[in-house]
């Protein structure tokens, strides 16, 4: 401390009993407001999330200072405003969400893998999701039925080397359906669509896991993922033509 810096104490009645501690804080107040952590204003919603925000709060946000983030294999429009500000800058993101019964179907999901005889019973729950109630049970039969029709075909092999996934392909292309239609929605939504599902195998320790892919439906799902965030950031662009678009 210099001698301009000097500060002069008097104190009272001061019998010596115990000693005076004095604490000199200088600009700490402040500092400690600066290192407070700024409240989080982030939001998620639907798709069309960051263009409903914008529709009402355009006018209090500098558009130079702002962003649109695109990631279209997320399905995502995410805005960013105040990018450079830690204390003002907010995230408002926007997915399209997969729909429930889709997602549990494990439709084109490289990590999930049905036992037959599960994916029957499961079938059987959501016969909903069939047009064709008949096709529906038939196919419930062929997955329950399916490992007794493969165990009794390893039991016939003469060659006592044969490929055991060689008698797995065999039965999954001899007892099921080299395809089936469902109708239900890709997206969250009303809106159902009719699509094919085709079967794949694949073997893990010995057990057989179905996998069920369809090209149809992720046809369906790129082409409605395109249009629909077209549709947004359009609508964008004429709400805040300054804000800059980035694809990821």
């Amino acid at each position: 401390m210099d001698e301009n810096s000097k500060i002069n104490l008097t104190i009272e009645n001061y019998t010596g009993e115990k000693p005076i501690v004095i604490v000199y804080r200088e600009g700490v107040a402040g500092k400690v407001l600066d290192e407070k952590a700024p409240v989080s204003t982030d939001v998620a919603g639907v798709l069309s999330t960051p263009q409903d925000w914008l529709e009402k709060r355009v006018a209090t946000i500098d558009q130079k200072k702002a962003k649109i983030l695109v990631e279209r294999e997320k399905y995502t429009i995410t805005l960013i405003v105040n990018e450079s500000d830690p204390y003002n800058k907010a995230t408002i993101s926007g997915t399209a969400e997969l729909s429930e019964v889709f997602k549990k179907f494990g439709i084109n999901e490289p990590n999930a893998g049905w036992v037959p005889a599960k994916l029957g019973q499961f079938i059987r729950l959501n016969r909903a999701a069939f047009e064709d109630k008949e096709q529906c049970m038939k196919l419930v039969s062929a997955l329950k039925n399916f490992k007794a029709n493969a165990q009794s075909q390893i039991e016939k092999q003469h060659d006592p080397s044969g490929s055991r996934a060689e008698v797995y392909r065999q039965t999954v292309e001899s007892n099921l359906p080299k395809s089936f239609t469902v109708k239900i929605p890709i997206f969250n939504g009303p809106e159902k669509t009719t699509f094919d599902v085709e079967f794949d195998h694949y073997l893990t320790d010995g057990e057989v896991f179905l996998q069920l892919v369809s090209p149809g439906a992720k046809e369906i799902s790129d082409e409605w993922r395109d249009t629909a965030i077209d549709r947004v950031l359009n609508e964008i662009r004429g709400i805040a033509p300054d804000i800059a678009i980035l694809e990821a």
